[in-house]
């Protein structure tokens, strides 16, 4: 992904200075301008820069034009580039792109400050697309600015999808004598079962050694599992499968049943 990433962040840059009149990059382009992550990429897709005309709509072999609605309230430079804004970026996204990516672009635009879950809310309430607004909607619904990646963003959003009930993003767990164990990226309370991520970079962090943060990570999942909690850990392939959902679904429910 990150070579993609990177061919995709070049080819928008090269598009700086030489943009059509009244044409702006938007949707992915916009989020590299202004600085907000790219949640994933299709791996059969070229890369592609996005732009918004408000009299024309065209698809070049490196651009995607959408012919849309353009006020000049929605027009920023950021670099000497212009740019949606970050509200009209983010409604362009929930409108046009999956749920899933949806809520992690929105998740992140509130958890880095770039603006409020309630300016989103404002905003999209104002300004309702013409088409697929049913979409913008679910993703404002389901957005929470609390979570703290893109893969914990999306295991919510595969949640939902799934009908996966009852989890919690962030839970801190202390054994009987009130130590305290760690924090959960997602936990249901009730059936008692946790659901962690792993990103490649957990076990590499600077300063750390990688063996050293596995055993950590060993010890603190046995003193959960000796709580009685099933833990299932997830990768980031495992986020666009239905598998290891349907598994915590099922134990969910098993486990729910059990305690009454």
């Amino acid at each position: 992904m990150r070579k993609r990433d990177e061919d995709l962040r070049i080819l928008v840059r090269s598009y700086a200075g030489r943009m059509p009149p009244r044409c702006v990059l938007s949707h992915r382009s916009a989020l590299i301008v202004h600085g907000l992550p790219i949640p994933y990429l299709d791996k059969d897709s070229s890369p592609m820069a996005e732009a918004i005309h408000p009299k024309y709509g065209v698809r070049h072999a490196t651009m995607l034009v959408r012919r849309r609605d353009l006020a000049e309230s929605d027009i920023v430079e950021v670099a000497g580039i212009p740019v949606t804004s970050v509200l009209r970026t983010l409604s362009d996204i929930a409108r046009d792109y999956p749920l899933a990516f949806a809520v992690a672009v929105l998740d992140a635009a509130v958890h880095r400050g770039f603006t409020s879950e309630q300016a989103i809310i404002r905003y999209c309430e104002a300004h309702p697309p013409r088409t697929l607004a049913r979409r913008v909607a679910d993703a404002v619904h389901l957005m929470n600015g609390g979570r703290e990646s893109v893969s914990e963003s999306i295991c919510a959003v595969r949640f939902v999808e799934y009908s996966v009930p009852g989890f919690e993003p962030q839970v801190e767990f202390y054994d009987e004598q009130d130590r305290f164990i760690g924090r959960t990226d997602f936990a249901n309370k009730k059936a008692r079962v946790i659901a962690e991520f792993d990103g490649e970079g957990k076990y590499h962090l600077p300063g750390k050694n990688p063996r050293d943060e596995m055993e950590k990570e060993r010890r603190r999942e046995n003193k959960l599992r000796n709580l009685g909690y099933a833990v299932f850990r997830l990768r980031w392939q495992d986020l666009f499968s239905a598998d290891v959902f349907l598994r915590i679904k099922e134990s969910v429910e098993r486990r729910s049943a059990r305690t009454g």
